[in-house]
């Protein structure tokens, strides 16, 4: 809450911004692990590297997609439980200024 010049004003900007940069975040990690994977598999079917590799990286690559969907799983839940906490915060300034001025709930 601000107050400027006898205007209250609530901001929740900084939760935008984290939102912002967790799904950033996301997409970089992800775009990582597949360059990683396509060149190590391309290694593999090169012959510069031993086949065996290839069902490692194979595993690797079911691993980081399993619990890398659990993560994205739970920024999804974080994100949202951040949208409520920012709809609770407006409404309820929202409330406060009203009250504020005389004009109750």
């Amino acid at each position: 809450m601000t107050y400027d010049g006898g205007l209250i004003r609530f901001t929740n900007e900084g939760l935008d911004a984290i939102q912002t940069q967790t799904r950033s975040q996301q997409a970089q990690y992800t775009e990582i692990w597949n360059n990683v994977h396509t060149q190590l598999l391309s290694l593999v079917e090169q012959g510069q590297v031993d086949a065996g590799i290839g069902q490692v990286l194979n595993d690797r690559d079911e691993t980081f997609r399993r619990e890398s969907a659990g993560f994205d799983d739970g920024v999804t839940a974080q994100n949202t439980a951040m949208r409520d906490v920012q709809t609770i915060g407006n409404e309820g300034g929202a409330a406060m200024v009203r009250a504020a001025m005389g004009g109750g709930r």
